[in-house]
């Protein structure tokens, strides 16, 4: 497998458990999720809504959506005192901007014995994943403060359904040579840098991050070490001028702006960091949800399951790709991950006609093999259906609004049931395909690369 208007906001609190009993803002989707939170602002075509989700023993998460109104079923406000408690709280969450950091920090992880080794990778236990990773101490914590966060993104569309027998797996290498040991257990090639096994229900990713995450480590050290230093001054500060404010203030000053200095190269370090890691979160991302949407919302079901109403069944190839696509490149801003822009190299690729997309009638028949590349020669094809699925999952999921709704389900139930891929496809989007395929490739000329369209003309 390779490689909105939504808008994917992630705060991060210390909070003790005593604390996470706040009173929330409550709304009821018609596909029947339900978010609890704050409503940041009312719109006239729907809410701008905080989600706040507080899981045991962990500090708070939020994350902040668009809700289309055609989405909503109910609607259950706070007082407007309460509300006002809850946004003060929400704002204390992550004052300095400095929220992924602390979380990263924060995070338990332990060591475990690994590929024949006592105590050689480090694991976390996410609600709905357990990380296990040879790969440097910097890089699994970051992993696993952007995984709970991609699995709350997934979960604001696709909302679970039903839960595995084993919780996912992801599996990170250290280096090349153990994940070519990952990977002797089910066959597979060094030349995919990430790899999901349905049969061990395992994402198994490869990384040769050693030496740079052993120099990240050392320089968070040293950051850490020059704040505390800092601390102390400031301390010593504090019980020199005890009475003298204003001399107090200004050697504070000072000690400010060294303050500042230590984040910015702090901040300068996790850009480094984050340019030479991005594809492989990237990647991480794509296989991600494949197999969130795996096991927790579109599991395998036989027709006769269908029937008796058990699931709705998989994925169709083409949706399964694109909306890995929409996921994997959410972008970090201000310790913010944010998803639902439009990915400005395939939007151009659309826009200057380099790559023809697929009729809409063979996407929505593609197998397997149609998102295979094995040969060189193949490549450009494989691109094609990998673009052509993306578009169509993004004009759906954003522009449309119709994935993970009664009527996709009811889509996928005949698609997986055995019923015409093409007539059941018109009877989800209440359009004839060649109409539909009009609409589709006029949204795409007008989409904008923040995930915005112009006006129809």
């Amino acid at each position: 497998m390779r490689y909105a208007k939504l808008l994917c906001v992630l705060f991060i609190s210390t909070a003790s458990a005593d604390e996470h009993d706040w009173p929330l803002d409550r709304v009821t989707l018609k596909n029947g999720a339900k978010f609890e939170g704050l409503i940041v602002q009312t719109l006239p075509g729907g809410l701008n809504f905080k989600v706040v989700k507080q899981p045991p023993g962990k500090p708070t998460l939020t994350f902040t959506t668009y809700i289309d109104k055609k989405e909503i079923a109910e609607e259950k406000r706070l007082s407007e005192a309460d509300r006002k408690i809850l946004r003060g709280r929400l704002a204390a969450l992550d004052p300095d901007g400095r929220g992924e950091r602390r979380r990263m920090d924060e995070l338990e992880l332990v060591k475990v014995d690994w590929l024949g080794r006592k105590n050689a990778a480090w694991k976390y236990e996410g609600e709905q994943f357990t990380l296990v990773s040879g790969a440097p101490e910097e890089f699994t914590r970051r992993a696993a403060v952007r995984l709970d966060q991609i699995f709350i993104a997934f979960g604001r569309y696709f909302p679970a359904r039903f839960a595995p027998e084993r919780p996912i797996r992801v599996e990170l290498s250290g280096d090349l040579d153990q994940y070519r040991q990952l990977l002797k257990s089910f066959g597979g090639t060094v030349l995919n840098p990430a790899v999901f096994d349905p049969a061990g229900n395992r994402i198994v990713c490869g990384t040769d991050l050693r030496r740079l995450g052993d120099e990240m480590q050392r320089t968070r050290i040293t950051h850490v070490q020059q704040l505390a230093g800092v601390e102390k001054y400031e301390a010593s500060l504090r019980e020199l001028y005890k009475g003298n404010k204003a001399e107090l203030d200004r050697f504070l000053l000072a000690s400010k702006k060294e303050r500042e200095k230590i984040y910015a190269a702090e901040r300068e370090n996790d850009r480094t960091f984050d340019s030479t890691t991005r594809r492989l979160c990237t990647i991480l991302y794509h296989e991600a949800f494949h197999s969130y949407a795996m096991n927790y919302v579109y599991p395998s079901r036989s027709a006769a399951e269908i029937r008796q109403v058990k699931g709705t069944g998989e994925l169709p190839r083409w949706v399964n790709e694109g909306l890995a696509q929409v996921f994997e490149k959410p972008i970090l801003e201000a310790g913010e991950l944010r998803v639902g822009h439009a990915d400005d190299e395939r939007l151009k690729k659309i826009r200057g006609g380099t790559v023809a997309l697929l009729p809409l009638g063979e996407l929505l028949k593609a197998g397997k093999e149609s998102f295979l590349a094995a040969h060189a020669n193949e490549l450009v094809a494989s691109d094609r259906t990998y673009l052509s699925s993306y578009s169509l999952a993004f004009y759906l999921m954003f522009e449309r609004r119709l994935l993970g709704t009664p009527a996709f389900d009811e889509y996928l139930a005949a698609v997986n049931g055995g019923k015409d891929a093409l007539a059941a496809f018109a009877k989800f989007t209440e359009q004839e395909i060649p109409a539909f395929e009009k609409d589709w490739h006029d949204y795409l000329k007008r989409l904008q690369p923040d995930g915005s369209a112009k006006p129809a003309q």
